[in-house]
């Protein structure tokens, strides 16, 4: 059946009648603990539609049309398989399943847990905003659960700051697409956008940073829509906003020059100073001591210029560390260098990419050279059997420029602004065909742990830019991560993505328009 749910539900199966909502119409629940999430629900239904639902604590009256929202008891879900992977939560997967059916007179949810709820009036929300004139719902029986239980964005707030409320407005984005992380990239070269490390009275020029009060807040906004923020703090490369607060860091063999296509700088932390661990130490412990994620994620790519020997003793004297707090550390696939235990998690990214045919020749070579050393990286955790999280550059970076063109020519500047042009463009298209479980290599689905879109905001100067990167393609991520493999071709997709420019219309978001897709 033809219907707009991005991710694609599990099963949805068409069905005879139809419920018309209207004002007044109620929203009726008994379980105490979903109240605030059927409050958000009917908030948004009056923005997206016009439709002042209510609330309603108890049992409707039978003959009376409203929504039913229950707590499932027993097993009526255990037709829908579990979610694989890792949970972003630690100690195994909320329950997300639920079902959803539509008919003359009553639609009611079912869920197991209040997670699962969430989901299913997110379900009915794009099936409502779908509707926008006569606010009428097909019948339908919808059963839902996602296929991984990690599906997140991994946002790059270092290169370019953005308020809270502009971060709270991708949390809604997420919450929309039923993706439950928040990767929060806060330390890179550019800037240091943690309180904790700053010296008293730094004169760093990047003064922009968020306060323990501003990530705190940050975090319970997300966790009431179910969003997990999980840091990031990026060592022991990466480091050159941290050298500059902290000299005292500099030990006169971590900071090498070498040609990328210019001259550019490169800056470790070195493990043999003995201020290097101390800093790291409170670092870490400040971290720990805001974000309640039971993650810690010490960053550890691209190590350029660091012998090998420092970089492997420093990612094991910071697994060990995080440990040592009660969190579990995750990085990116180079600290597999470091060996592997099981407990550790690593964050597959370099899969190898189209570049753009201005690129030298001399960026090529480095970029290869990187990619076959990566490809063993891949080979250790798969030997070492410990879970992986899939942020392959080739279709989950969404910084990747656009190929095709917008079919609005206004925005034709912006689409030739932003985006890392290393790359070769893509299409929405070809971003969105890859599967998951053939990420790592055939024979290795087992491993695949969860999926991760991640944006970088080196050409980012606004939030419109970044959320014309993130839009339409995070939805593509969205789904590959939480949809069975036979949900959706690419035509589905795209008829989908067409009713979803309404959303973002109504949430002032900026998209590319493109041309490939029949906006409605």
């Amino acid at each position: 059946m033809s219907h707009p749910v991005i991710p694609a539900p599990f099963r949805f199966d068409g069905d005879a009648g139809q419920f018309a909502l209207r004002s007044g119409t109620k929203i009726a629940y008994t379980a105490a603990e979903v109240a605030p999430i059927v409050e958000r629900f009917c908030s948004e239904s009056r923005r997206r539609t016009g439709l002042s639902v209510a609330p309603m604590a108890g049992h409707p009256r039978p003959d009376e049309p409203s929504v039913r929202i229950e707590l499932a008891t027993g097993d009526e879900f255990g037709v829908l398989p579990a979610p694989r992977g890792v949970s972003p939560w630690g100690d195994g997967p909320q329950d997300e399943r639920y079902s959803l059916t539509a008919a003359a007179g009553q639609v009611v949810l079912r869920a197991a847990e209040p997670v699962g709820v969430a989901r299913g009036l997110t379900t009915l929300i794009q099936l409502l905003a779908a509707t926008p004139r006569e606010i009428s719902l097909p019948g339908a029986r919808i059963l839902d659960a996602p296929r991984y239980a990690w599906r997140g964005l991994s946002l790059d707030l270092a290169r370019t700051f953005f308020t809270p409320d502009e971060v709270r407005r991708v949390i809604d984005l997420l919450a929309l697409y039923k993706l439950n992380v928040l990767h929060v990239h806060l330390t890179d070269d550019q800037s240091w956008r943690l309180p904790v490390g700053r010296p008293a009275g730094s004169g760093e020029p990047d003064a922009a940073f968020y306060s323990a009060e501003d990530l705190r807040a940050l975090i319970a906004y997300a966790a009431d829509r179910f969003v997990t923020v999980v840091p990031e703090v990026d060592m022991p490369g990466h480091v050159s906003a941290l050298l500059r607060m902290r000299p005292e860091l500099t030990s006169g063999r971590n900071e090498v020059e070498f040609p990328l296509g210019h001259a550019r700088r490169a800056v470790w932390l070195d493990p043999e100073l003995p201020a290097t661990f101390t800093l790291v130490e409170d670092v870490l412990t400040g971290v720990a001591e805001i974000f309640p994620s039971p993650y810690i994620h010490i960053g550890g790519d691209e190590p350029w210029g660091m012998p090998y020997d420092l970089y492997v003793s420093y990612v094991r004297w910071v697994r060990d560390f995080v440990r040592s707090m009660g969190k579990r550390p995750l990085g990116w696939q180079e600290s597999a260098r470091a060996g592997l235990g099981p407990d550790d998690i690593i964050q597959y990214w370099l899969s190898g990419i189209a570049l753009a045919p201005s690129v030298p020749a001399e960026v090529r070579a480095k970029i290869d050279a990187d990619l076959a050393v990566a490809r063993r990286d891949v080979g250790t955790a798969v030997a070492a059997s410990v879970p992986v999280i899939v942020s392959p550059q080739s279709h989950c970076y969404l910084d990747v420029p656009y190929a095709e063109p917008s079919a609005d020519p206004d925005q034709a500047e912006r689409n030739g602004r932003v985006g890392l042009r290393i790359y070769a463009p893509m299409t929405v298209a070809q971003s969105f065909d890859w599967e998951p479980a053939e990420a790592l290599g055939v024979g290795r689905a087992a491993q695949v742990a969860g999926v991760e879109a991640a944006v970088w905001t080196e050409t980012v100067s606004d939030f419109g830019d970044l959320s014309f990167l993130l839009l339409p393609r995070l939805p593509g991520v969205a789904h590959q991560a939480w949809s069975d493999p036979q949900a959706a071709t690419w035509t589905d997709h795209r008829d989908r993505l067409a009713w979803h420019g309404r959303l973002w219309a109504q949430d002032d978001l900026t998209y590319f328009r493109t041309s490939t897709v029949s906006w409605l």
